[in-house]
């Protein structure tokens, strides 16, 4: 069974990986010149960024008061 502290931890890694890839998204979209590419890597790091909003949400609600 896993415990609160057990959810945590894996939320906050969670977190570092979609911090991780948004930034690396963000990166790599400022460095193309297709048009194209460019939008589909901003819509990635825009997903990636909804992603952390809800590895906080998982945290807040593990997280002791």
């Amino acid at each position: 069974m896993f415990t609160k502290q057990d959810y945590v931890k894996y939320f906050l890694q969670i977190k570092k990986i979609e911090d991780s890839m948004s930034v690396e998204f963000l990166r790599c979209a400022e460095k193309l010149e297709d048009p194209e590419m460019k939008e589909l890597f901003m819509q990635l790091h825009k997903e990636e960024m909804a992603h952390n909003k809800l590895a906080d949400s998982m945290l807040e609600m593990f997280r002791d008061k």
